[in-house]
């Protein structure tokens, strides 16, 4: 495709048609989702997924670009503007998850570690968790509890996302989710 077709596809989605936006889209979301991919630190990648950045990024060009707020000058535009968008949703995504309460730094290297916690939870320690944990489950919809049940056996992602007929992708956006859910719970708790 030429520079001449990217700026009047450009200019028929900017004239409202939708078949120009799908063209935009299927052209340059693999490349915004690989620059992306390769951004993300092991860590973050575990946070967030390039995917998400990517169709937020495409939502803002989208809206920005109807509100007129964009407009190609040079072969090549279109392209950068997606990858300065792009760019600075992966950045806004770092700069919240470095913050000190989410700090992936923070993180634990390896959750299954021996080491992790140096010593063992008090009785009544487990008994206010197991209540939360109930409590939390109550909250969910059926397939995110189903996700924390099996996890919670010790299943990994591949035979959740086999067992419940979704992606290890959704899979592991819904514990990241349901581990958010609860930290607050806790959070909350522990603040009164």
């Amino acid at each position: 495709m030429s520079a001449d077709s990217t700026a009047e596809i450009f200019e028929r989605f900017r004239e409202g048609d939708s078949l120009a936006a799908d063209e935009i889209f299927a052209r340059y979301v693999d490349r915004l989702t690989r620059l992306a991919r390769t951004r993300l630190t092991p860590k973050l990648a575990t946070r967030t997924d390039a995917e998400d950045i990517v169709m937020s990024a495409y939502r803002s060009f989208f809206i920005r670009t109807r509100d007129g707020q964009f407009t190609l000058q040079r072969s090549g535009d279109l392209w950068r503007l997606l990858v300065s968008i792009t760019m600075n949703k992966l950045h806004r995504q770092v700069r919240h998850h470095q913050a000190n309460k989410r700090s992936v730094a923070a993180e634990a290297s390896d959750i299954h570690s021996d080491q992790l916690f140096d010593r063992e939870p008090r009785p009544e320690e487990v008994v206010e968790i197991a209540d939360q944990l109930e409590f939390l489950m109550a909250q969910l919809e059926p397939f995110a509890r189903r996700v924390l049940e099996l996890r919670l056996q010790e299943e990994d992602l591949a035979a959740i996302a086999s067992e419940t007929g979704r992606s290890e992708r959704t899979v592991r956006r819904t514990l990241a989710d349901i581990r958010e859910k609860f930290r607050r719970r806790l959070e909350r708790i522990d603040a009164t």
